[in-house]
């Protein structure tokens, strides 16, 4: 059983090297609710000011403008549309056939276009009324050099509450997904029979019928329970993401040592929850201010849990490989550590601020607590989004195993 926060810390950590309990003292700091537009997040931008400031390093707080529309409203409306073209199978795929298929491909073309970052969409986040948040920036002051890699640490500070936990709203993305591509096909089946056996009076519909009926039953289910998924200031973000800025800012102590060997660039993103607003700000203003070919991203975003750390490298549907060299390096420091290193692929359901950042060309990791079925479904995981998700949930033995295994990639990107 994993030790509890107010257990000892192993005796092997090196009292100059990462500190759990100093990355605690941080989580425990930011531990409430942290809506953008809240009292709450400019709380938290202020502590953070003040521990970038506090250890000497180049503060910058950059204010940015969005809306919620790709967030909130686009997700629904896609909802909206999709509903009609699931029950349309059932109802009208014998009598239509070609027109339901064609209708059910489009749709599924526009589902898997969204499960993958494109840029030609990000004019979206100006779309609606404005809202302000603010990303804060720090740097060890090393400049842009070719010859000195780059490290970018991304943790976002904001929260929300949701009615559904994540674990539940990924689910039901994923049952919709998969939901309309068995539909598609049978449409396409039915298609090919009425088109090439017209003879065969028993179309796949026939067929499949109580099958079609349950699919579309189901998915439709789904995408009426993704409407009713309305946002709230009521998490107070323990795990999601107090966490990650809790590591975030025990490495820029910690980085001090390397600060000569490698150029650092810490960034705490606000409005992640509305869809990685400020990630994808700072990557718009900055992006060709960092040479791609000697820049690593390593994303933070729920730490604390379970005896492994995941690295996330590839998302959407197809896949989209975000790294090659800086998994490697996470692969070789856990064989090293004798850490649990698991290369993870998220299809859809979950938005990280690697992914925007991604898609400049930039080397990206996420990491992540382990989602093992014991640990998602009666810890963490479940809590995220609502108003359990407390700092108590974390142990400070895994926080301790994610700073080692982030300081020894510090330590072969010093060495590259």
């Amino acid at each position: 059983m994993a030790l509890r926060l107010q257990s000892a810390l192993p005796k092997e950590i090196v009292p100059d090297g990462f500190d759990a309990k100093r990355a605690y003292h941080h989580i425990a700091q930011l531990a409430f609710p942290r809506l953008v537009g809240s009292a709450g997040e400019a709380k938290a931008q202020d502590y953070i000011v003040q521990q970038f400031t506090a250890l000497g390093l180049d503060v910058s707080r950059e204010p940015f403008s969005f809306t919620k529309f790709p967030a909130e409203v686009l997700p629904r409306i896609l909802c909206a549309l999709f509903l009609p073209v699931v029950l349309s199978v059932p109802w009208l795929g014998e009598r239509f056939p070609i027109l339901v298929c064609l209708t059910c491909l489009l749709s599924l073309s526009i589902a898997m276009c969204f499960t993958q970052w494109q840029k030609r969409f990000e004019g979206l986040y100006d779309t609606g009324p404005k809202h302000r948040s603010e990303n804060i920036v720090a740097t060890n002051g090393t400049k842009q050099d070719d010859s000195i890699p780059s490290l970018l640490f991304v943790a976002h500070y904001d929260s929300k509450s949701q009615v559904l936990p994540i674990v539940v709203r990924a689910v039901s993305y994923s049952i919709a997904i998969v939901g309309l591509i068995v539909l598609t096909i049978t449409m396409v089946i039915q298609v090919v029979t009425f088109v090439w056996l017209p003879d065969d009076t028993v179309g796949a519909i026939s067929r499949w019928r109580y099958i079609i009926w349950g699919v579309a039953g189901i998915t439709s289910f789904c995408l009426l329970l993704l409407q009713i998924n309305l946002t709230h200031n009521r998490s107070p973000g323990g795990f999601d993401n107090a966490s990650g800025v809790g590591v975030l800012l025990e490495l820029a102590r910690v980085a001090k040592g390397y600060e000569k060997k490698l150029r650092f660039i810490f960034l705490a993103a606000g409005a992640e929850e509305y869809g990685m607003c400020g990630a994808l700000r700072y990557i718009q203003k900055h992006a060709d201010e960092h040479n791609r070919n000697r820049t690593y991203v390593i994303n933070l975003d729920g730490l604390g849990v379970g005896n492994a750390v995941n690295v996330i490298t590839r998302y959407g549907i197809p896949p989209v490989c975000t790294t090659d060299a800086l998994a490697g390096l996470f692969r070789t420091s856990g064989e090293s550590l004798g850490i649990e290193i698991s290369e993870r692929y998220l299809p859809i359901g979950v938005g990280l601020d690697s992914i925007p950042i991604a898609s400049r060309g930039f080397e990206t990791v996420t990491l992540t607590a382990p989602a093992r079925p014991r640990e998602m479904w009666g810890g963490a995981a479940l809590r995220v989004h609502s108003k359990r998700d407390r700092g108590d949930l974390l142990n400070l033995e895994s926080l301790q195993q994610v700073g080692e295994l982030i300081v020894d990639v510090i330590e072969r990107t010093a060495a590259m």
